[in-house]
């Protein structure tokens, strides 16, 4: 070798010590992805970048891509199921630890809550380069969400049975809804199960879909009918306020009849003297309480507020305007929503 640049030997002899390092560290996926994870037991996926984040990230979303879809998708459905299932906590459904155990693992975990059964492994190349490998095993993945779907089943079929018992009450169109929500994580579950899986393919749960459960859940609201009376309501824009809020959600409402529910309203304005010349404060008081056919109260509400213009016609306008968006929008709203969510409870 006489004659030999020192210099590219040195270089030549540094290529060969790094390739024998990466031999030695380097974990087997690196280089063969398909040998150290097998198709036929895993989905993995393999990305590079310049930090740990963007690597496990970009790892992250192609293995996502993999199920045809996202990750920020998936997390947010699975946050939802999570919410869903500590909801029903203290109420009369029964879960499964399957569905609790995941609840908390949607909690505690970071952006691969999207899937469950993900295991993630990172590793940094000599010249800075970051891998990092997401995978899930077939075998194991698929039987936890096989239980979570059998496990959700099962509250779905309750729910129906509930509402079947129940017909025409908000206690049956609040058992549906809770079952449509429901209804839905699990067919996100049962999509991601058919890519694990491919046996189970056309294996849909007895209540079909999210979509068939919901639209019982609106056959049922169409079903419930409320008489709606309004005292001190001289220009009806109370009624119609509240006829609006439940008609939109697909109640009806009546203004006479015996139908299953009454809702008996109380609407009071007065001048509210604050000391102050240049401007006329009105006060509106509402009241509501709502009955079942059985004359049961099930619900009150009331709200009290004041409003000011330079006119006493304009403050009273202003009041008027209050009391509607307290009723559409506001807080006869959210206790509203608050009282069907008590009833699963």
């Amino acid at each position: 070798m006489t004659g030999t640049n020192p210099m590219k030997i040195a270089c030549l002899l540094w290529v060969l010590q790094a390739a024998g390092a990466w031999a030695q560290t380097a974990p087997a996926w690196v280089s063969n992805q398909a040998a150290a994870f097998p198709d036929r037991d895993w989905l993995s996926v393999v990305e590079t970048g310049k930090d740990r984040e963007t690597a496990q990230n970009a790892a992250m979303n192609a293995l996502a891509r993999v199920f045809k879809t996202d990750v920020q998708s998936m997390t947010r459905a699975s946050q939802e199921f999570a919410q869903v299932v500590s909801e029903s906590d203290n109420k009369k459904i029964a879960t499964f630890s399957e569905s609790q155990d995941f609840a908390q693992e949607v909690n505690t975990s970071t952006n691969v809550t999207g899937l469950i059964g993900v295991q993630s492994e990172v590793w940094t190349a000599a010249n800075g380069t970051v891998y990092a490998n997401a995978r899930m095993n077939r075998r194991d993945s698929a039987a936890r969400y096989t239980a979570m779907i059998r496990e959700n089943e099962r509250v779905v079929r309750l729910l129906k049975e509930t509402a079947a018992a129940n017909p025409g009450t908000f206690e049956a169109f609040e058992s549906l809804s809770f079952a449509a929500n429901l209804a839905a994580v699990t067919d996100n579950f049962q999509s991601l199960l058919e890519v694990l899986d491919v046996s189970t393919i056309g294996r849909r749960p007895e209540y079909g879909n999210a979509d068939t459960v919901k639209a019982l859940a609106q056959a049922e609201a169409r079903s419930i009918t409320i008489t709606i009376q309004v005292e001190g309501d001289v220009s009806n824009r109370m009624s119609r306020a509240f006829s609006s809020f439940f008609t939109k959600r697909d109640f009806r409402a009546a203004s006479s009849g015996d139908n299953a529910y009454l809702l008996y309203a109380i609407l009071e304005l007065e001048d509210a003297d604050v000391g102050n010349q240049r401007i006329k404060y009105v006060r509106y008081l509402l009241m509501a309480t709502l009955e079942d056919r059985n004359g049961k109260e099930v619900f009150s509400f009331s709200v009290n507020d004041r409003q000011g213009q330079a006119t006493e016609s304009a403050a009273r306008q202003r009041a008027l305007q209050a009391a509607e968006a307290a009723i559409n929008s506001g807080s006869f709203a959210t206790a509203f929503d608050a009282y069907l969510a008590s009833l699963l409870e």
